[in-house]
């Protein structure tokens, strides 16, 4: 599926032009987290802002683990912020889903550490460090649902070998900005920030009405924000955690493999040309894997791909201020492709019938280039083709969240939420061209968001 086309815009794109500004096209490569860059913003003073911390997890028979902190605030002056957790055990051999999702009272934030933070039905204390070479924990302990006996304890760590990623260095790093600056600190409009922990295990119990379930498992965590009314930022998001754990057979000397991609698409407001231009989609990944020819030595390589609406001709390039442009090339392909699109009747939206995901990029270390897709058959109907749940967003956010989203026309999210176990396609290339094919047996849980038409 090509996004481009060989017809012409009637106008060559330029920065008056341009009132969004993807991460993909204003920078490149791996960045390097600092301690404040997954601490949280808890920003109250610039209009509508959402904040989440997600910890995804597969354990030892592929069961999914899904666990969530939700900061909302809807930029109205004496009205509190709220906080929401959700948990989601889906184990895919039964078919059993347990889901909860709790709107969070007296949530309160460690200032002097940033990241650990309690309410009355959780707390989780943060520990160790953000810098490369050094690790940290999530620990996670929360009781959501005294009746029905949903007790949480969990530990999650980034092992000191696994760093922290964000597309691109520095203070702007992970940044993708909407309005008519480009600029660090522009984009009055508001801003998307994505940073990640893609390489996490996890340790601990979850308790279901007494009864332990082992939470061991492979995990990645993502710490997000969304600084402006989340119909305004994207139409569609898609969004992909493949892991190399789950109880699938070790066929691959290759261990810890994980391959993550974010994606989202704006909607008609915000484009290359301005508003009514055409959806513009922003896609960053990372692959993590070590390689057993160094000592397990970690191979990482990040991508970023910025897609252009079919109207304009392939040789488009996006309209960067001068500083940034050499920023611009770089060979990554980092996409998502849906095929065999029917309209859902419950929900109203092209559901697609398969996913495809791609992976291409440097490796960090220079030592060549790693590329590698996974593909699944999807379902429309829970139960069916590793559809977990269709998420109707508007029944799950706290109230006044859903008032201020009600509100808006046409806006009625949905995320289609799939697990599948899977084969990772890995081609590891080195500096002088040669290359390796290695397939991964594993799980892959991707989400396919509809947000308006």
């Amino acid at each position: 599926m090509s996004w481009f086309s060989a017809s012409s815009p009637t106008t060559p794109a330029t920065i008056q032009d341009c009132n969004f500004w993807p991460v993909t096209s204003l920078t490149s490569g791996h960045g390097t987290l600092t301690e404040t860059d997954t601490a949280w913003a808890l920003t109250t003073n610039k209009g509508f802002q959402t904040e989440t911390q997600t910890w995804y997890s597969v354990l030892a028979d592929g069961t999914l683990l899904l666990t969530q902190v939700i900061w909302s605030c809807i930029g109205v002056w004496m009205v509190p912020a709220q906080t929401q957790f959700t948990f989601k055990l889906h184990n895919p051999k039964t078919g059993e889903t347990i889901w909860r999702s709790v709107n969070a009272s007296n949530f309160t934030l460690d200032k002097a550490d940033g990241r650990s933070c309690r309410a009355t039905e959780f707390n989780i204390t943060h520990s160790g460090s953000a810098r490369e070479g050094e690790g940290e924990k999530y620990h996670i302990k929360g009781t959501l649902d005294k009746e029905g006996g949903v007790v949480i304890d969990i530990t999650f760590e980034r092992l000191p070998e696994a760093p922290g990623f964000k597309l691109g260095q520095g203070d702007s790093g992970g940044f993708s900005r909407f309005g008519k600056s480009a600029e660090p600190g522009g984009g009055k409009d508001g801003f998307v920030i994505h940073r990640f922990h893609p390489l996490v295990k996890a340790t601990g119990t979850v308790l279901l009405k007494g009864v332990p379930t082992d939470a061991a498992g492979d995990a990645m965590f993502v710490h997000a924000v969304q600084g402006m009314m989340p119909n305004k930022v994207a139409s569609r998001w898609n969004f992909a955690f493949f892991t190399s754990g789950g109880g699938q057979p070790p066929n691959s000397e290759y261990s810890n493999v994980r391959a993550i991609q974010m994606e989202f698409e704006t909607t008609d407001e915000y484009g290359i040309h301005g508003p009514k231009s055409g959806r513009v989609k922003c896609n960053l990944g990372v692959i993590y894997l070590s390689d057993p020819t160094h000592s397990g030595t970690p191979i990482t390589t990040s991508t970023g791909q910025t897609h252009l609406p079919a109207s304009l001709p392939p040789t488009t390039a996006y309209p960067l201020l001068p500083a940034l442009s050499e920023k611009q090339s770089h060979p990554d392909v980092s996409s998502v492709t849906h095929s065999d699109v029917q309209k859902d009747e419950q929900t109203g939206y092209a559901a697609p019938g398969s996913v495809k995901f791609v992976w291409d990029g440097a490796r960090r270390d220079g030592e060549g280039r790693v590329r590698a897709h996974v593909e699944v058959q999807t379902g429309r109907e829970k139960g069916e083709k590793g559809l977990v749940e269709k998420v109707d967003v508007l029944a799950e956010i706290p109230y006044l969240v859903k008032k201020a989203l009600s509100a808006v026309v046409g806006v009625k999210p949905y995320i289609f939420q799939y697990h599948n176990p899977t084969t990772l396609h890995l081609q590891m290339s080195d500096k002088d061209g040669k290359s390796r094919d290695v397939d991964v047996q594993g799980w892959l849980f991707n989400e396919v968001s509809f947000i308006s038409p």
